[in-house]
């Protein structure tokens, strides 16, 4: 009887372990699963303006980059100079959003962003972090343009870009480690300042951010080379309408967001005050002076 008793324990004590481990293993499929269901790289669909991306909960956006992110040419010719930001929060007309960033121009009245004018991506990394203290729960980071511009000196291989871009992801996620960043495969460029690397950089975005994804961080690539050159007003920035449909480019990536790792944002929205109110960053939209007969 008492072997009867301990034989009983024992097989007890192994179905425990068995059910104990399942679900441990159920757990980590589980969390893999939910990183790994998304499409390495994002397309655009034909979702339509105003879809509340996650109801109730509010979006505080960060744009990352250089000269296209900030908006540069957006102020020409009496248009507004507020760059994509303008369309993607219409087109985000079902949430709350609120732009975080220590730069601003335009006419909006919360035309902030983390972007400069001619910066490659490792000055961008090193200027990004007062902006990251305001703890978006989006990051959008189109960055990489000026590192394949032969003009601007420096490396101009691919994979020193890729190898910068990653620091760039890093730096974000290590900041801000419940945002959702989504990284852009660069628009097209012309023109013969165009590093031929360009193409084979473009490419290895996607890689970059996977190396991210796969360690269980919530960034994804979104493909922004299928942008039309017929809207590039220098074969490198935007026309006005350009922008407009960046902005359209930029909604349609967000709504693809799994809801699951949409965040409230963490702390206050960024106090704002005279000093840093729209229109006294990167020349409200308009071109600077030449810089070597180039804008950048």
């Amino acid at each position: 009887m008492q072997r009867s008793y301990k034989h009983i324990l024992a097989l007890a004590s192994v179905f425990l372990g068995a059910c104990v481990y399942f679900s441990l293993s159920f757990t980590t499929y589980t969390h893999l699963t939910a990183q790994t269901s998304v499409a390495p790289l994002l397309t655009r669909t034909s979702v339509s303006p105003g879809k509340a991306v996650k109801p109730g909960t509010k979006l505080r956006i960060l744009c990352v980059g250089d000269s296209i992110t900030a908006g540069l040419l957006s102020g020409e010719n009496g248009s507004n100079g507020n760059g994509y930001r303008l369309q993607l929060r219409d087109d985000l007309s079902e949430d709350e959003v609120v732009f975080a960033g220590t730069v601003a121009s335009g006419n909006m009245t919360d035309g902030y962003y983390a972007a400069w004018n001619g910066r490659r991506i490792g000055a961008i990394t090193d200027m990004v972090g007062p902006a990251l203290t305001h703890r978006p729960n989006i990051v959008l980071i189109h960055a990489g343009t000026n590192d394949m511009s032969v003009k601007i000196p420096g490396d101009h291989s691919a994979d020193g870009a890729a190898e910068r871009l990653g620091h760039l992801i890093d730096k974000v996620m290590a900041a801000c480690p419940d945002a959702v960043i989504l990284v852009a495969v660069l628009i097209p460029r012309c023109g013969d300042y165009t590093a031929a690397s360009f193409p084979a950089f473009q490419s290895l975005i996607p890689k970059v951010v996977e190396q991210r994804r796969s360690g269980g961080g919530h960034v994804l690539a979104v493909d922004m080379s299928t942008f039309p050159e017929s809207e590039l007003h220098d074969c490198l920035h935007p026309t006005s309408e350009g922008y407009r449909e960046l902005g359209h480019s930029w909604y349609d990536f967000v709504t693809q967001i799994p809801t699951s790792w949409i965040n409230d944002p963490v702390g206050p929205d960024p106090e704002r005050n005279e000093t840093n109110t729209p229109g006294n960053g990167n020349n409200g939209g308009k071109a600077p002076a030449a810089r070597g007969g180039t804008l950048l």
